[in-house]
């Protein structure tokens, strides 16, 4: 067996991004950016005002207050939307909406609410640094900027930025096709009953939902039951995708047919067995440029391999930089035994304390018992060369998707000084 670590260099070692594909801007929510975007022109394209107000030559009003107001006339207004079409003059204003451009010849914005008066003449009841108020032209981009670089995960203020650019289309990584093959005498479908010793393929769910959280699309394959013929039939559909996933058949019982299938498919195997609980019987391979991730067949077992290997895999393809969990470190709750000589990972539940996070176990940590999992905010790395983590120790832990514990409870507001905990 080799160690986690090196499983997951190996694994890495074997994947790259796969190829480029342009897709319509909303549908880029979330994925990678494969081109540098450069912006065609300013963003604003004009000076414009910050408020809604007048614009006036600041020299105009450089004297005014409220008991020494200074009369200007109002020689247009200017909305949002339009140009003005005079210049400004000594003694002169626009009237000008938030966002609309500024009149030539004016160097401020007064605010509306340091004014007085409307129609054709306005009192100004304030001076006005030259400037004020307003957003000058290329504010936000300037034209060759580079807006957003290639290889950024695209979030909704991406798109807004993109689409301000008149990006209707842009080049992000493909997403990789992941077959999902269940195998199984005992596995039956979700909408089945099960009876006698019948079991719901939950894994092929977990998978993919665990495979879309990570960028990736998932297909569940008809499960395949235990015979030759059959798994070998689902094994080469799989391979068709651009990854697989294979749940169970990677053991060395009288009824694990998978290994023989694979082996006839072309694979090369790359390891069978990392010294780790759960998931000890992981293997991985490739067929051509393929990578195979034959998972175990304990829903845990599966899950837990998935989110060490598999998942930084998927998202190497699909252009992403980070690739594993994120991780935070947590002192143990209380003793927390571990497998001699084996990484082991252990599902934990976390609580804020007294500034640090606490981490304790979800309960029984058997590999089939996938409730322990979902009850989980994070994954303890228990290390190889430990039996036991004490009570106080600290510890990494691998944070799952959906966690929500390591986040203050659920402060309504921005100024609560707790924020500053780590």
């Amino acid at each position: 067996m080799i160690s986690a670590d090196e499983a997951l260099r190996i694994v890495l070692e074997n994947e790259s991004p796969l190829g480029v594909e342009r897709v319509p801007l909303l549908s880029a929510l979330g994925r990678v950016l494969a081109e540098g975007v450069e912006s065609p022109r300013d963003i604003p394209g004009f000076d414009n005002s910050a408020m809604d107000g007048y614009a006036v030559r600041s020299a105009d009003i450089a004297r005014a207050s409220e008991s020494n107001p200074v009369q200007l006339t109002v020689i247009e207004t200017v909305g949002a939307g339009r140009m003005p079409t005079h210049r400004l003059e000594r003694g002169q204003a626009v009237r000008t909406m938030t966002g609309a451009p500024i009149a030539d010849g004016a160097d401020a914005i007064i605010q509306v609410e340091k004014t007085r008066g409307e129609g054709t003449a306005v009192e100004i009841l304030a001076s006005a640094e030259p400037r004020s108020f307003i957003r000058p032209r290329g504010e936000d981009v300037r034209a060759g900027d580079t807006v957003i670089a290639a290889g950024r995960t695209l979030s909704p203020a991406d798109l807004g930025t993109l689409a301000s650019l008149s990006k209707s289309m842009v080049e992000v990584y493909r997403r990789p096709r992941v077959a999902i093959v269940a195998t199984g005498d005992e596995l039956i479908d979700i909408d089945e009953v099960p009876t006698g010793a019948q079991v719901v393929n939950s894994s092929g769910y977990a998978l993919a939902a665990a495979i879309r959280e990570a960028g990736g699309d998932p297909t569940i394959l008809k499960i395949a039951r235990d015979a030759p013929g059959e798994i070998r039939a689902r094994l080469e559909e799989a391979l068709t995708f651009d990854a697989m996933l294979s749940t169970g058949g990677v053991s060395v019982g009288e009824f694990d047919h998978v290994k023989n299938a694979l082996d006839g498919l072309g694979l090369k195997q790359l390891f069978h067995g990392v010294a780790q609980r759960p998931g000890r019987p992981f293997k991985f391979g490739t067929v051509g440029y393929r990578p195979v991730f034959g998972l175990p067949g304990n829903p845990v077992s599966t899950m837990v391999c998935f989110y060490l290997y598999a998942r930084p895999a998927l998202r190497r393809m699909g252009g992403f930089r980070r690739l594993s969990l994120p991780r935070v470190t947590a002192r143990c709750a209380g003793d927390i035994r571990t497998a001699p000589n084996l990484t082991e990972f252990v599902r934990v539940r976390l609580e804020r304390g007294e500034g640090d996070l606490i981490a304790e176990p979800t309960g029984a940590q058997g590999s089939g018992i996938l409730s322990s999992l979902s009850r989980a905010d994070g994954l303890l790395v228990g290390p190889a060369s430990a039996t036991t983590l004490k009570a106080g120790t600290q510890a990494v832990v691998l944070l799952l998707g959906g966690t929500e514990t390591v986040a203050l409870d659920d402060v309504l507001g921005f100024e609560d000084p707790r924020r500053h905990m780590n």
